[in-house]
């Protein structure tokens, strides 16, 4: 058994068959919001073998209760399914389960309902030793007496003395334009450019 019997809805003009709940928990699958906020699929392959499954469940069980005045094909039905949420999804919510399918002569809506998929952490696996003795017993490292040593990264500390020279630089080059100015004030001239950057 996967599903409760059809019941009809007067109000809507369609059937309501409703999944067990241990059926309902094996279809779930991924969802996610779109860029305007609506929600869909992650996989439309994952979905598309839930639906499968689902049809060829509908039609065994249909055919055992008696549940159609002509039993369908599976090719007919998949023809007419079509999938709908029974609301939005939050932002928290980036999975959805198959808990009712809506039934009419000409289409089997399919109502996802949104949940939280809890991806459960992959357990801690060390690798079996290969290397070692016979015996079990584990090498003991000495441990080295020489000082430590402080590792510098060598692009690094490169940089930072290629911006200190840089910044050495362009003060050297205030403090020289800043003594062109003193001599202007002093003298009413500019002093004559020298031809050496070094100097």
């Amino acid at each position: 058994m996967s599903f409760n019997p059809p019941v009809w809805d007067q109000t809507n003009s369609h059937y309501v068959i409703n999944l067990l709940p241990v059926v309902s928990e094996t279809t779930q699958v991924l969802i996610k919001k779109d860029t305007n906020g609506s929600t869909t699929f992650n996989d439309l392959d994952t979905v598309e073998n839930v639906t499968d499954d689902i049809i060829h469940k509908l039609i065994d069980e249909g055919a055992s209760g008696n549940w159609f005045t002509k039993l369908p094909s599976h090719d007919q039905l998949m023809k007419r399914v079509r999938h709908t949420f029974l609301r939005l999804a939050k932002y928290s919510e980036n999975a959805a389960l198959l808990n009712t399918l809506l039934l009419t002569p000409k289409q089997i809506t399919l109502v996802w309902n949104p949940a939280v998929h809890v991806v459960s952490s992959p357990q801690i696996a060390f690798d079996s030793d290969s290397e070692g003795s016979s015996d079990g017993d584990e090498v003991e490292v000495a441990e080295s007496e020489l000082p430590p040593v402080e590792l510098v990264d060598d692009s690094q500390q490169s940089q930072e003395e290629y911006l200190l020279t840089r910044l050495r630089a362009a003060k050297a080059r205030v403090e020289a334009e800043q003594i062109r100015m003193q001599y202007f004030e002093a003298t009413g001239r500019m002093p004559p450019d020298s031809d050496s950057e070094d100097e």
